[in-house]
């Protein structure tokens, strides 16, 4: 419990830093915004809420810290971000290079503001349930609007069902803009086919390798079997 505590200060101390800034504020209805108290039965329930507040709001989430029970490793406390929050590769290597540490540099998509927007959720001591402890609703950078939502990370999502189309679109040698534009006219637009064209090359990217391991495999059974046919028969890898 001395580490719930020490969590919720430090909670209570982002959101005086958050009330002195010039705060974006999303506009969704009351009842649609998580608050104080409210339960959910399971860690993932809690982030489905709040990413789906994250879509109607216009920003992303991500998961970020977490508290487990020293004594029997059970985890107690979870934080839900704006995926905007901690700071850039370049203020990082800034501190950094100050200190005189080695720098890696590494490109980021999104650029980050240190935003504390944030639900922070602890688990019951009696029952299985999870409460929101704290809600920060104040963004310091702009939200994304309706109809481009849909391209952020946390909104995106290449479903089941696409999987097995672009599988068959993809053994009928469809370019990947091609099938883009063949999911915009099955699922009536861009904004709703719930991904983007780069999650789909990431996803024939997986198919690829996938396959290689499975040719590889097979290549492996066949030498197998011809070596237990010919003694003589020699191979390596």
């Amino acid at each position: 419990m001395e580490e719930d505590v020490h969590n919720d200060e430090e909670d209570i101390n982002s959101l005086s830093e958050n009330m002195n800034e010039n705060l974006y504020i999303p506009q969704v209805a009351n009842d649609r915004k998580p608050e104080i108290g409210m339960r959910f039965a399971t860690v993932d329930d809690a982030f489905a809420y709040y990413n789906q507040y994250a879509r109607e709001a216009g920003f992303s989430a991500r998961s970020s810290s977490s508290k487990k029970n020293k004594k029997n490793n059970e985890l107690v406390w979870k934080q839900f971000v704006c995926f905007k929050a901690g700071q850039t590769d370049e203020n990082r290597s800034k501190k950094r290079a100050v200190n005189g540490a080695t720098i890696n540099s590494r490109a980021r998509g999104e650029v980050r503001t240190d935003c504390k927007a944030k639900i922070s959720i602890v688990k019951q001591q009696i029952g299985p349930d999870w409460s929101v402890s704290v809600f920060v609703e104040g963004h310091n950078h702009g939200l994304s609007t309706p109809s481009k939502v849909h391209l952020l990370r946390s909104h995106r999502n290449v479903s089941t069902v696409k999987k097995v189309l672009t599988q068959k679109f993809s053994e009928a040698n469809i370019p990947t803009c091609q099938q883009m534009q063949l999911l915009e006219i099955e699922y009536g637009g861009p904004e709703s086919i719930g991904c983007i064209e780069r999650d789909i090359r990431n996803f024939e990217k997986e198919l690829r390798d996938e396959q290689k391991g499975i040719d590889a495999e097979t290549l492996i059974e066949f030498f197998t079997s011809e070596k237990e046919k010919n003694k003589s028969f020699f191979f390596d890898f």
